[in-house]
């Protein structure tokens, strides 16, 4: 199994001489247990998965999300966002909402310009 790991990290521009032995190791366990490679498994029984317990949930229960399926396996597929990127994203999704008010862009476009 070290010999497979070890192309499919060098197949992926990975660097396994470089990892330590114990990143090693969760690498080979999680690539030995399917959890790499099967994005696309795992992406469509996760949304089946959640729209059948949508489906049944209460009404007034919390809906179910990939990440509360899949788990684990969630952060192998979306990996967390660095700070730096949920910075980013709080100000594109204002924008986003900015943008989206009737007459928007001209007065983002004056505010922009210092008018």
């Amino acid at each position: 199994m070290r010999l497979q790991t070890r192309a499919y990290m060098l197949a992926h521009g990975a660097n396994p001489d470089a990892m330590s032995e114990d990143d090693f190791r969760v690498v080979m366990v999680a690539l030995n247990d399917g959890l790499l490679g099967n994005k696309a498994v795992l992406m469509t029984l996760g949304a089946f998965t959640a729209g059948v317990f949508n489906y049944i949930r209460q009404p007034s229960a919390k809906p179910y999300g990939m990440a509360d399926i899949l788990g684990i396996a969630y952060d192998y597929i979306h990996p967390p966002l660095s700070e730096e990127e949920k910075k980013n994203q709080v100000n594109e999704n204002l924008l986003a909402f900015m943008s989206s008010m009737p007459e928007a862009q001209a007065k983002l476009m004056k505010a922009k310009n210092g008018s």
